[in-house]
């Protein structure tokens, strides 16, 4: 008991306690605070002091993405939309300190508006060379897989897209990439399709033989329960790398992007991935190499950086494009190794191969990601097994006759790249060949445009390739060496670990995904010669164009004038069905009166077609089942050989598993508990089967002493119990639900609630389907037949849905 003079003492301990508190959320206060300002300045020092007045005099960006590609893009109703998209430009603008908007739509309206600038570029956009004359791009950022998509049961044609000769295609019409695959095809018939519904429609009618499609058309058969086809197969003709297009006349904005692109660690972006793709994290970024040991794996979290050097012109091995960027194969497959082990890449620029050499001899750079192996470079270098292959060939005027080999060149001037395994090779096996010394293959072109070197021996693609981007013709390939590039990945003598990583990230690489790195650059093809002829066509036939658009504007100010006096006496008769629609009013609200009648009627019929199924169910095919069951079980105890014995085993196992799945579906289709005990126990019965079948904690709390619905009531409300229950499994992504039944103020609430991802109740509810499922819009519907309603409230987490209806 407390004493007066306790009080006191009380008082003042209370007001420690006030005073404690009250200096603990100021310290939090404070905290977040400073934090908030330490948080800005991080993110303020990653942009020069130009970039960011760049931003503040450009502050409103918005970008571009396809609406039909869920899960990157999920529109959740009124306009806005989720989506791996969606967070990662979030993530990307928290970064730099800015807010990127995004708008959804069709794919081919999205890239008009951003070619007309009513947007400022496109996300999730293969940097495709068609657009590169409207479009400026940052680095990519995403892998995106294609998949063949077959019917269950369908036979799995050869590999690639070769195998689909002579069948129907479908593919999404909006993407590019897939329609240009299928155009290099001429034997398949390609199908293009408005949507990943009309897709799947074409594909399960028989309207198509085959789709091609992301993963995308996968999640969207997912999330609308449609069985009959998946994905059967990922294309050999491998992954599109994606990234940001930015407007033209915007370059600053790329730059500032791929700062931002570039402080994005694995870590996010691995977080990301698992947030939407789950596990099929593996579709957008490839497999992870394995086998790594925990000496390596520390290796790569001490080393989280990679300093990369590349020759700037060798393409299409290696090389920097017009915007200074690496590009190539030895970039594909080094940024496909960091990219799964976690690696973060820094590409330093050099002014040629010979400066890329010096500046890793003087540690300035960890890695070479081509280098072909000399006895020399073995020495200085630790390198991995060689990855790609080129012949090295001997180029030279076109009017020399043929030279044949590497002895037809002793005693001539031979232009090679200095520090390239040719200059080593030559020097050290063919001393009477004078060598030039050059920077770039660019530069051994010109020498031996110019008559300063007779030949030039070089690597067959990248010679090939700059023939071909300069216009040097009149430069042929005339013989052949003994000389092949294999290349590999070089590190220093003393990070033998780092050559060990490398090498497993290598061997990690399957085969389909090395063939699409080695067809992308090596297809690639120049050509820069002015065709006046084809100019002038071209002229006239925009002067005709223009002809053609001036009567077809005079035509079209005719045809408005028409239609403004068409679109007047539609008025007219409009303003006549007004009034004969009121009229028609009155009559259609007796109507409802009478459906509403017949809509309760309806319910009450189907519950009792669904018992009367399943009471056919269980009289008959499952008797005729066990006892087949029973027999065979009698016919296998004494078998008359080993082989009669193990077929009557899988055949009783095969009845068994029918049995139990009929007893499901007999059960699924009418609990007879609901007319034999009434709404609780068959909603305890809910409760329990979802458990068991599908692994959801569910249980069932039912109050005391409820008044009892009456039948069409207890039907009613069991059906949208069931069909709650049933979107919980499908989409809530919940590990455990209840179901209430409870009084409250002269009313019966029937509550279904989860722990999933939630949504937004005030998004447009879809209309009902015509496989039985029905929504909360028809939920709501139903209940108004008995005077109840339904509302959606949020949960901590996931969702409660709350259905009130008259105790009586």
């Amino acid at each position: 008991m407390t004493t007066e003079r306790d009080a006191p003492l009380q008082s003042t301990a209370c007001d420690r306690r006030r005073a404690i508190r009250a200096l603990l959320v100021i310290g939090l206060v404070w905290l977040s605070l400073v934090r908030g300002v330490v948080a800005e300045d991080n993110r303020a020092d990653l942009l020069a002091p130009d970039e960011r007045a760049w931003l503040d005099a450009h502050p409103r960006i918005l970008l571009g993405v396809g609406a039909e590609w869920a899960p990157w893009v999920i529109p959740v109703g009124e306009g806005r939309i989720a989506g791996f998209a969606v967070d990662h430009l979030r993530l990307l603008g928290d970064k730099l300190g800015i807010e990127i908007g995004l708008k959804a739509g069709p794919w081919h309206e999205m890239v008009a508006a951003a070619e007309e600038r009513r947007l400022d570029g496109l996300t999730l956009a293969a940097p495709l060379p068609e657009r590169g004359d409207r479009f400026l791009f940052t680095e990519d950022f995403h892998t995106v897989h294609l998949f063949l998509y077959l019917r269950d049961g369908d036979p799995l044609p050869p590999p690639g897209l070769a195998g689909l000769n002579g069948r129907r295609v479908g593919y999404l019409q909006e993407v590019l990439r897939e329609r240009k695959l299928l155009e290099g095809q001429a034997s398949i018939e390609a199908v293009p399709l408005p949507s990943q519904a009309a897709l799947a429609e074409a594909l399960l009618t028989g309207a198509v033989d085959a789709a091609i499609g992301s993963y995308a058309l996968e999640y969207w058969r997912a999330s609308n329960g449609v069985l009959g086809f998946g994905p059967k197969r990922m294309l050999s003709e491998g992954p599109a790398r994606l990234g940001i297009s930015i407007r033209k006349d915007w370059p600053e904005l790329v730059g500032i992007l791929d700062k931002g692109l570039a402080a994005i660690t694995a870590e996010e972006s691995a977080v990301l991935n698992r947030r939407w793709f789950g596990r099929a994290d593996v579709f957008s970024g490839g497999s992870v190499p394995t086998g790594l040991s925990a000496d390596e794996k520390r290796w790569i979290a001490d080393h989280p950086v990679l300093r990369v050097g590349i020759d700037p012109t060798w393409a299409p091995i290696e090389f920097f494009d017009e915007q200074r960027r690496p590009q190539g194969i030895s970039v594909a497959y080094i940024r496909l190794i960091a990219e799964r082990l976690g690696l973060r890449l820094e590409f330093v620029e050099a002014r040629s191969w010979a400066a890329a050499v010096a500046q890793f001899h003087r540690r300035q750079l960890d890695l070479l990601p081509a280098v072909a192996a000399t006895p020399s470079r073995r020495q200085r270098f630790d390198l991995t097994d060689p990855y790609v292959s080129f012949p090295a060939a001997i180029f030279a005027a076109a009017d020399v006759a043929y030279l044949g080999g590497i002895e037809a060149l002793q005693g001539k001037v031979v232009a090679v790249i200095e520090s390239e395994a040719v200059h080593d090779w030559l020097r050290e096996q063919e001393p009477k060949i004078q060598l030039l010394p050059v920077a770039d293959t660019p530069a051994a072109l010109r020498a031996v445009a110019r008559g300063d070197a007779f030949a030039f021996v070089g690597n067959l693609a990248a010679t090939s390739y700059y023939i071909g981007a300069s216009g040097l013709t009149e430069i042929k390939v005339l013989g052949e060496t003994p000389f092949v590039y294999r290349l590999g990945m070089a590190v220093h003598r003393d990070e033998p670990m780092l050559a060990t990583i490398l090498q497993k990230g290598l061997d990690a690489i399957p085969r389909y995904e090395r063939d699409a790195i080695y067809n992308d650059w090596i297809s690639i093809r120049y050509r820069v010669e002015a065709d006046w002829g084809l100019l002038l066509r071209v002229a006239a036939g925009a002067a005709l164009l223009l002809a053609i658009v001036g009567w077809w504007a005079f035509s079209l100010s005719r045809e408005v004038q028409r239609r403004r006096r068409a679109e007047a006496a539609l008025a007219e008769l409009s303003r006549g069905l007004d009034q004969a629609l009121a009229e028609r009013t009155h009559e259609l609200a007796g109507a409802n009166i009478r459906l509403r009648r017949l809509a309760v009627d309806l319910s009450l019929s189907d519950e009792a077609a669904r018992a009367r199924l399943a009471g056919e169910l269980h009289d008959s095919p499952m008797q005729k089942l066990a006892l087949a069951q029973i027999q065979v079980e009698s016919a296998a105890r004494d078998p008359d050989d080993p082989e009669t014995a193990e077929l009557l085993g899988a055949g009783q196992a095969l009845l068994s598993e029918a049995i139990a799945e009929l007893r499901t579906l007999q059960f699924d289709l009418s609990p007879p508990l609901l007319a034999r005990q009434g709404l609780a126990a068959a909603l305890a019965w809910l409760a329990e089967s979802t458990q068991a079948r599908w692994g959801i904690r569910m249980t069932c709390a039912l109050d005391p002493d409820l008044p009892q619905p009456g039948h069409e009531a207890s039907v009613i409300l069991f059906q949208c119990a069931r069909e709650l229950v049933y979107n919980l499994i499908k989409h809530a992504r919940a590990s455990r639900g209840t179901i209430r039944l409870q009084a409250r103020e002269g009313c019966l609430e029937l509550i279904v609630e989860d722990d999933g991802i939630g949504f937004d109740p005030n998004a447009p509810q879809p209309r009902p389907r015509p496989d039985g499922g029905f929504g909360l819009h028809s939920v709501r519907e139903r209940l108004a037949l008995i005077a109840g309603d339904l509302a959606v409230e949020p949960s901590a987490p996931g969702t409660r849905v709350r259905i009130r209806f008259p105790a009586d």
